[in-house]
């Protein structure tokens, strides 16, 4: 058996011994390979940066493949690990920041992915409803937030695969430009928040909407205006008893165990069960179930 035992990540390994790791990475017995890979992953989230500076290293060689895969399982651990803890701190709090709970939900999926260029998307969107109220000479806040994501940019319910995975997760949401009520409306609260408008988010039985100055929106139907008997026949529609307290604002922890619920309820559909053991884990960190 093969043990790396003369080094550790943290440490500063000299010509000859990166060169002697990087060959049984490239070895052609592949027991050995899998035998260094998970000595590597053994040693934790910590060693991602050397491994990160060895793998410009071992571009083209039959090395990289396998670090690239162990660096991936490595940032997987981490983004996990980070989003468990991000759950169980927020567990005790209504309100907390949506929008870094949602990038890091993302990032447990794609683990591979920056998320900054997905805040800099929303940056631009509020950009473009400041522009548009400056045109159309002060429309409603609500009308030129609406008309942007919808008529400019293309937002749309994706009715087609509905119960779909990637309608959840904010980054692929913004990529696709699809996604269900709860995602279509949570870009209303992370666009809103930068214009400073009060917008909220409702969290109907079966439907996710977004009210604003006591006025209810249904982003999954192109922002249409609700008033509260439509919201009631919508909850009725679904066989269930309304109650005033349905249009009640939703606070973050409310939302974001409805992005995790929905999630579970995707990853039970497709019977995945290691997505969903995860999901369950953020969800009982959280304190949702």
């Amino acid at each position: 058996m093969i043990v790396i035992s003369w080094w550790r990540l943290s440490d500063s390994l000299t010509e000859n011994q990166k060169k002697s790791l990087f060959r049984l990475l490239s070895d052609e017995d592949p027991s050995t390979i899998l035998l260094v890979k998970q000595q590597l992953i053994d040693q934790g989230e910590s060693g991602v940066s050397q491994l990160e500076d060895w793998l410009k290293e071992v571009t083209g060689s039959p090395a990289e493949e396998h670090l690239r895969e162990v660096i991936t399982r490595l940032k997987n651990t981490q983004c996990h690990t980070e989003f468990l803890e991000f759950c169980a701190r927020v567990s005790v709090e209504s309100d907390f920041d949506l929008e870094e709970a949602s990038f890091l939900l993302s990032s447990t999926e794609y683990v591979a992915t920056d998320m900054k260029p997905f805040r800099m998307i929303l940056d631009g969107i509020a950009t473009e409803v400041k522009t548009h109220l400056e045109q159309e000479g002060s429309p409603s806040e609500m009308r030129s937030l609406s008309h942007v994501l919808h008529d400019k940019y293309r937002f749309r319910g994706n009715r087609d695969r509905y119960y779909e995975a990637e309608n959840t997760y904010l980054n692929r949401v913004l990529e696709r430009r699809v996604g269900i009520p709860l995602t279509l409306s949570l870009l209303y609260l992370l666009v809103g928040r930068r214009l400073d408008m009060a917008i909220h988010g409702v969290a109907l039985p079966g439907h996710f909407i977004v009210s604003w100055h006591g006025q209810f929106f249904d982003p999954f139907n192109h922002g249409r205006l609700l008033n509260e008997k439509a919201c009631q026949q919508m909850v009725e529609s679904r066989g269930q008893e309304f109650h005033p307290s349905h249009l009640s604002p939703a606070t973050s922890r409310q939302v974001l165990s409805r992005m995790l619920m929905n999630l579970a309820r995707v990853y039970e559909i497709e019977e995945d069960r290691q997505r969903l053991s995860r999901i369950r884990k953020y969800l009982q960190a959280l304190g949702a179930v």
